[in-house]
């Protein structure tokens, strides 16, 4: 009869250190910060600390908070927000707007939105560059709907594609620091018929 040797303790589990790549253990640990403790108690000893990831290891993925928090925002960005494709302009925004009210509000992706902002005026020069980075690479989802409203004549050919997407966003992201009003599908629509007045 074969024999069963004993098991040694811990063969067969993988330490927690080793079950996610670096890169992944940060920014979960960025996240739960950001959660916790809000955007003033996120640094990168806490990171890393709290990650178990070596402090120069964090540095070279992220070389400012702000380049962690455009991060954390596209991250979640990647896996919420998409090309609606509706084939109708009007639709194809409004889903944009409700679906950046919907990360703003209800995902990690506010806190990480506003701690890119505060950044840019604590460090005018690494937040303001990092913002343009972020600014630009969020854009891209609704200048691909509006060239496409152009080739359907559905809006202006000689409309301002950029003129637009500041006014989408730069009216969501005022309610969004001021809370002065409501973020909701009432104010998204609004918001798409007005610029789609003067657009069309």
């Amino acid at each position: 009869m074969e024999k069963t040797l004993p098991r040694r303790k811990g063969i067969g589990k993988i330490p927690r250190s080793r079950e996610r790549p670096p890169r992944s253990r940060a920014l979960q640990a960025a996240r739960q910060i950001l959660e916790r403790d809000g955007y003033m108690r996120l640094t990168m000893e806490r990171v890393a600390s709290e990650s178990g990831v070596a402090k120069t290891t964090v540095y070279r993925h992220w070389p400012t908070k702000a380049a962690l928090c455009m991060d954390l925002y596209l991250e979640v960005a990647g896996q919420e927000l998409h090309d609606p494709q509706t084939g109708d302009v009007a639709a194809d925004l409004e889903y944009i707007v409700n679906k950046v009210v919907q990360m703003q509000t209800r995902t990690i992706a506010g806190p990480a939105f506003r701690g890119l902002i505060a950044e840019a005026q604590i460090d005018p020069g690494a937040g303001a560059a990092v913002l343009a980075d972020f600014a630009a690479r969020r854009r891209e989802i609704t200048r691909q709907v509006l060239r496409r409203a152009i080739d359907r004549r559905q809006v202006r050919r000689d409309v301002d594609v950029d003129l637009v997407i500041d006014a989408l966003g730069g009216a969501t992201t005022f309610r969004l620091l001021q809370g002065h009003a409501p973020l909701n599908r009432r104010f998204a629509e609004r918001l798409v018929v007005l610029i789609l007045d003067g657009a069309r």
